[in-house]
C-alpha cells in the first residue's frame, strides 16, 4: 500500500498509522511536512459513484475553506484511484487531515454545544445551494426517510425486551413521521456528525469529518442525528439536544413540521444504529468500531421512552420561540 501512495501522490511517508473504520479502512499518512488521511474500500462500482459524489462535494464546501476535508489529487489529477492490492480490486483516496479535539473525547459543555449547533446550521446554509445528482441518488439504510430498511435487522437484536422497544418506535415512527415525509424541506446532509466526527480547536467546534454517509434527505435529519449523538450519553438528554437545538435554530431556523417530528427522529437515529451494530456484531464480532456506542444508545432510547413525545415537542417548541 505504501508504493500506491507513494506512487499516485508523489509522497515520501515517514509513518502510516491505521485508524478506525466502520466499512473502510483509514490511515493516517505523515510526511516531513504534512498529515493525510488515507482512505481504502472494497470495491463496487456503485461505491466508487458514491464516493465521485462525496470528492464532489468536499470540493464545493472546501472552497475558501478550511473546515471540512479536501480531497487530495492524484500526480495525474485524480480525486480516486481503482487499484488490485494483493489480488483484490480498491478504491482509494486521499484527504487532507484536520487537527482538533474529537467531540467524545473532551468533557463537553455548554458553549461547545452551542458552537457545534451553529457550525452544523451555517454548514447546512451552504448544502441547500448545493445540487449533486449522484447524491441524490442515493438510497441508503441509514437515511432516516428510508428508516424501514432496518427493520430486518432488528432479529439480530439478542433480548425480546430490546427487540420490543426497538419495534415500539418503529410503529411510531411510521404512524407520526411517513405521512409528514413529502411535506419536509430537503438538502443534501452530511448525515452523521456524530462525537467522533465533530472536532474543535479552543473549545469551540471547528471542523466536520467523514463524509460517507451523504445523502439527499429531508434537513431536519441532520439536525436530529446530532442531537442524538450529542445527548445520549447524558443523564438529562433533552437539556443538553435543546442547547444544540437553540443555536442551530439563531442561523437557520426550523419550521414548526420539522419540530413535530423531531422526537421520533431522534429515537429513529439510536433505532438504526442499535439494529446495525446487532447485525454488525453478528456477522463481524471483531469490528467493535461498528457496535462501539452500544451502551450509550440503549441507556437513552430506554430514557425516550418515558418522555411523552408532546411534552417534548413542547418543550422544543419553546426553547426555539414557537408558541406550547
Amino acid at each position: 500500500m505504501n508504493k500506491i501512495i507513494e506512487e499516485n501522490f508523489n509522497l515520501v511517508i515517514i509513518n502510516i498509522k491505521k485508524l478506525n473504520g466502520y466499512e473502510n479502512e483509514n490511515y493516517l499518512i505523515e510526511t516531513s511536512n504534512s498529515k493525510f488521511i488515507f482512505k481504502k474500500y472494497p470495491y463496487s462500482t456503485e461505491l466508487k459513484s458514491i464516493i465521485q459524489g462525496e470528492n464532489e462535494t468536499l470540493i464545493y464546501l472546501s472552497n475558501k475553506s478550511s473546515q471540512f476535508p479536501n480531497p487530495i489529487s492524484t500526480v495525474d489529477g485524480k480525486y480516486l484511484i481503482v487499484q488490485k492490492l494483493n489480488g483484490k480490486k480498491f478504491i482509494f483516496r486521499m484527504l487532507s487531515f484536520l487537527d482538533g479535539d474529537m467531540l467524545g473525547s473532551i468533557v463537553n459543555t455548554k458553549d461547545a454545544f452551542k458552537s457545534f449547533g451553529t457550525f452544523l446550521a451555517k454548514m447546512n446554509k451552504k448544502l441547500l445551494l448545493y445540487n449533486n445528482n449522484i447524491i441524490k441518488a442515493r438510497v441508503w439504510n441509514w437515511d432516516l426517510q428510508y428508516f424501514k430498511m432496518n427493520e430486518i435487522y432488528i432479529k439480530d437484536i439478542p433480548y425480546k425486551k430490546d427487540r420490543t422497544l426497538v419495534k415500539y418506535f418503529f410503529s411510531l415512527f411510521k404512524e407520526n413521521v411517513n405521512p409528514l415525509l413529502p411535506t419536509l424541506r430537503k438538502s443534501i446532509i452530511h448525515s452523521d456528525a456524530n462525537e467522533w466526527n465533530v472536532l474543535l480547536t479552543n473549545h469551540k467546534v471547528s471542523s466536520i469529518i467523514d463524509f460517507g454517509d451523504l445523502v439527499y434527505s429531508p434537513l431536519i435529519n441532520e439536525l436530529a442525528i446530532a442531537m442524538t449523538y450529542a445527548s445520549y450519553d447524558k443523564d438529562k438528554p433533552l437539556e443538553w439536544a435543546q442547547i444544540i437545538l437553540k443555536s442551530y435554530n439563531k442561523e437557520l431556523p426550523i419550521l414548526e413540521v420539522e419540530i413535530k417530528i423531531l422526537y421520533y427522529l431522534i429515537a429513529a437515529r439510536l433505532c438504526v444504529s442499535l439494529c446495525n451494530g446487532a447485525h454488525s456484531k453478528k456477522i463481524n464480532p471483531k469490528n467493535k468500531y461498528a457496535f462501539s456506542s452500544e451502551e450509550s444508545a440503549w441507556k437513552m432510547l430506554n430514557k425516550w421512552k418515558e418522555f411523552n413525545p408532546l411534552l417534548v415537542e413542547h418543550a422544543f417548541r419553546k426553547t426555539i420561540g414557537y408558541s406550547v
